[in-house]
């Protein structure tokens, strides 16, 4: 037997396996959609609407659009203590939400992946600038009360 006959012999042997390397080192995503994320996705995108928002807030969390309006897709909802909005942004080729309720003349934004992860929040008062929630105790608990709204909407549950 020659050497090029044992050495193809020996890729054909391997490629088979080739595919399951390629799997072993690609990382898995940062963002997954979870079941109830799903949900909210869909409800999202047949009852929401199309809107734009400021990009200030929005630029503190990571998502930009070059100094642009972000292009959103927004649900909103009254509350017992107000007015609850869920944005879902697209922008970064993945879907995450971006949740926010006023508090007086505050906006309190946070935003999420689709498995309800809190990434970053922000608190945005009417007449000044936009700041990240160093509190995250604050931050955590009120992100539980805005999506624990939500999750009462979600068909499905």
């Amino acid at each position: 037997m020659s050497i090029l006959g044992s050495t193809r012999r020996g890729f054909l042997l391997s490629a088979p396996l080739l595919p399951l390397a390629a799997c072993a080192t690609t990382p898995s995503p940062r963002h997954t959609l979870s079941p109830r994320g799903d949900r909210l996705v869909a409800l999202i995108q047949r009852t929401g609407r199309d809107n734009m928002t400021a990009p200030e807030a929005f630029a503190l969390m990571g998502i930009t659009n070059q100094g642009r309006d972000i292009p959103v897709r927004q649900l909103a909802d009254d509350g017992p203590d107000g007015r609850y909005v869920v944005n879902l942004v697209n922008i970064r080729q993945y879907h995450e939400f971006v949740f926010q309720r006023r508090q007086g003349d505050v906006l309190i934004l946070h935003s999420a992946d689709t498995a309800f992860k809190r990434l970053v929040s922000v608190r945005y008062a009417r007449n000044g600038k936009p700041t990240v929630i160093a509190d995250t105790a604050f931050a955590e608990r009120d992100f539980q009360q805005q999506t624990a709204f939500w999750f009462d909407r979600i068909p499905g549950r």
